[in-house]
């Protein structure tokens, strides 16, 4: 028997992933009503917040095309993170650990989509592009409910690209890569830190939107697994 049996339910994980759409789709209508109000308040648009990076690196001004390039970094990330050699598979409760994961990261995603939801449809700021904001694809909203893109204007405060990354890093580094995979950690950590910076310099971001992304993501993270028990399961089987 496991120590946890509720994390071993495959109804669970199966709940956990069907509930992520709902709040996914709660940051969706949240972001597009960002934009919404971007686009009513003319002062918002004119000058972008001062910020440290910002103010020191330039970056290409054709900024609608580059937008979507982090999340291309993002699929890749998943792919890199599953071949990999991994010992999930090896391990006798695969089950458990399967299930186990797969709850983790959704269960912390549902968290984070509510956080960021709560943050861009309590406050806006200005565009980090500033009124170049009006070239994306998505600089007008017609219909909240319904718009789905990824390129918002307005929609700052807690970095959603760098959030999703985390948390796939987060579950890469957890479940999948060994323990003494010193090398693959290195590689994995860098590409975070490189990404995070790429989003602050092409100006998806300001910079407190990717540091907040980092202390939230580990944050919840770490929460869930001290609270619910599976750091003592991991310790046990890397032992």
């Amino acid at each position: 028997m496991p120590a946890h049996p509720p994390f071993c339910s495959s109804a669970r994980a199966l709940l956990t992933f069907l509930l992520y759409f709902p709040f996914i789709y709660l940051d969706l209508i949240a972001s597009n009503y960002a934009v919404v109000r971007w686009n009513l308040l003319p002062e918002a648009q004119k000058r972008p917040l001062p910020d440290v990076v910002h103010d020191n690196f330039a970056f290409y001004e054709n900024h609608t095309y580059l937008k979507e390039w982090p999340l291309v970094i993002l699929y890749v990330i998943v792919i890199l993170g599953f071949i990999l050699p991994h010992d999930v598979l090896s391990h006798p409760r695969k089950n458990y650990r399967r299930h186990t994961s797969l709850i983790h990261f959704f269960e912390t995603r549902i968290v984070l989509e509510f956080i960021r939801s709560c943050t861009v449809f309590l406050t806006s700021t200005s565009d980090p592009l500033g009124l170049s904001c009006v070239d994306v694809e998505s600089s007008t909203i017609e219909n909240i409910y319904t718009h789905w893109t990824f390129a918002r204007c307005g929609d700052n405060i807690y970095s959603g690209h760098v959030g999703q990354l985390l948390s796939l890093i987060f579950f890469i580094q957890t479940y999948i890569i060994q323990s003494n995979s010193l090398l693959k950690t290195i590689l994995l950590w860098t590409t975070a830190i490189l990404l995070s910076f790429y989003v602050i310099v092409s100006r998806l971001h300001y910079t407190v939107d990717v540091v907040l992304a980092w202390f939230l993501v580990s944050s919840v993270w770490v929460a869930w697994y001290t609270v619910s028990g599976s750091g003592a399961e991991e310790k046990v089987k890397r032992s």
